[in-house]
C-alpha cells in the first residue's frame, strides 16, 4: 500500500467475508428514509435513479418505498450503492476500526450490489486508496492505471473519453481482496451473464501534506487572526510577522506529533453491547470480542493505564489493560480465547473486565 501498487489477493476466506455483510443486512438498509437521506442510491448506466421512481408519498406525507419497483429496476440492470455501512452494521464497524489501526488513516465502508452485467459507475478514479472485499458473486475489474500523480499535474489522456486497453483485468471471487491506489482509473462489472455481485469498498483517506499544514495552521490560529492592515505603512510589519509565523510553522512541523494528534482525536467506532455486557456473569466463552479503537494506543506491559480516544481520557484497570493489549495484537478473540490467553487472571475478573470495556464502547461484542 505504501508503494501505491495495485494488488489482488485471494484469501481463501469466502465464508468469513460473506459473514461481514449478509444479504439480509443489505435488504434491511433499503428504506425510503435511507434513499431520502442519500445513504442508499440506485444507479443505472452511471446515473442515479430519481427518488420519485422508487418511492411514493403516503396520505400522511411520508415517503414509502416501492418495493416491487426497486426489485424490478435491480433485475433490469440497476445497482445498489449503500454508503457509510460501517455506521449501520457492527461487523463492518469493527472491520473499519481494524483496518484503520493498521493504516493510521480514516476508513469508511460502502457496499455495492449489482444484479446484471451493467455496473453502477462508468470508468472513474477515486481521490483516496480503496480496498475492495468481494462478499458474494464474481466481479470483473478493469484497471487503467494513473495518468498523472494526483493531486499534482493534469491528465495527459482522460480515460473516460479514451480508455484504451486496461493495464490489468482480474475477476474477484468471494473472499478476494483488491487494493486500488489513489488515482487508479477503473470500472467493474458482474463477471457472468445472469450473475450478481456484492462487494465492499473500504475508502482509506490517508492524510496529505495539505492536511498536515492545515493542522499546523490551526495550532497557530491565534497568531494569524489579525486582518491585513488597510494602512500601507503598516503592511511591512504585518508581512514580517507572517514570515515569522511561517518560519515557526516550518520549525514546528513534526509528523509524529501530527499522527499522535490525529489518533487522539479519532472517535471510537460506536460499539453497543446491550444484552451481552449487562448480564451478571459477563460474556459467554463463544462471544466474539473486537477492539472498537480506531488507533492503537501505547499500553504498558502491566496495567493500569490511561488512554486517549475521541478527545476523552479513559482509565483502564490492570485486567482491562491486559485484555485490550491482547485484542490489539490479535484484532479479534472469543471470550474463551481471552481466558486462555491470560491464565494468570481470574476468569470472573476477566469476564467482568470485558463487560466493562464493552459498556464504555471500547470493544465490540458479537454473539455466535
Amino acid at each position: 500500500m505504501e508503494a501505491g501498487q495495485r494488488l489482488h489477493v485471494k484469501t481463501g476466506q469466502a465464508a468469513a467475508c460473506a459473514g461481514l455483510l449478509p444479504w439480509a443486512a443489505v435488504n434491511a438498509r433499503l428504506s425510503a428514509q435511507a434513499l431520502v437521506e442519500g445513504e442508499v442510491s440506485v444507479m443505472r448506466a452511471g446515473r442515479e435513479v430519481p427518488l420519485e421512481m422508487l418511492t411514493r408519498l403516503s396520505p400522511d406525507g411520508r415517503r414509502v418505498l416501492l418495493d416491487a419497483q426497486l426489485q424490478a429496476l435491480c433485475q433490469g440492470g440497476a445497482s445498489l450503492v449503500l454508503l457509510g455501512m460501517h455506521r449501520h452494521v457492527q461487523t463492518l464497524a469493527a472491520l473499519a476500526a481494524m483496518v484503520e489501526r493498521h493504516v493510521e488513516a480514516p476508513v469508511t465502508v460502502n457496499a455495492y450490489a449489482s444484479f446484471t452485467r451493467d455496473g453502477a459507475f462508468q470508468i472513474h478514479r477515486d481521490g483516496h486508496d480503496v480496498l475492495v472485499v468481494q462478499i458474494a458473486g464474481r466481479k470483473r475489474w478493469f484497471c487503467h492505471g494513473r495518468r498523472s500523480d494526483p493531486p499534482f499535474g493534469g491528465d495527459t489522456v482522460d480515460p473516460r473519453r479514451d480508455a484504451g486497453p486496461p493495464e490489468a483485468e482480474m475477476v474477484l471471487a468471494p473472499g478476494d481482496l483488491l487494493f486500488l491506489p489513489k488515482g487508479d482509473y477503473h470500472r467493474a462489472e458482474v463477471a457472468e451473464a445472469g450473475g450478481q455481485s456484492l462487494h465492499l469498498t473500504l475508502a482509506i483517506q490517508r492524510p496529505d501534506g495539505a492536511e498536515v499544514l492545515r493542522w499546523r495552521l490551526r495550532e497557530m490560529a491565534d497568531r494569524l487572526a489579525a486582518p491585513v492592515p488597510m494602512d500601507p505603512s503598516a503592511r511591512g510589519a504585518y508581512e514580517a510577522q507572517l514570515k515569522a509565523v511561517l518560519a515557526d510553522l516550518s520549525a514546528g512541523l513534526d509528523l509524529d506529533r501530527f499522527q499522535a494528534a490525529q489518533a487522539a482525536a479519532r472517535p471510537l467506532a460506536g460499539a453497543m453491547a446491550l444484552g451481552l455486557a449487562t448480564g451478571a456473569g459477563g460474556p459467554e466463552d463463544a462471544v466474539l470480542v473486537q477492539p472498537a479503537l480506531r488507533r492503537r494506543p501505547v499500553l504498558p506491559a502491566t496495567g493500569p493505564a490511561d488512554i486517549r480516544a475521541g478527545g476523552v481520557t479513559t482509565h483502564l484497570n490492570a485486567p482491562e489493560c491486559a485484555i485490550l493489549a491482547l485484542l490489539l495484537d490479535r484484532d479479534i478473540a472469543t471470550m474463551g480465547e481471552i481466558l486462555a490467553g491470560l491464565p494468570s487472571e481470574a476468569p470472573a475478573a476477566l469476564r467482568a473486565a470485558v463487560a466493562a470495556l464493552a459498556r464504555r464502547g471500547l470493544v465490540f461484542l458479537t454473539a455466535p
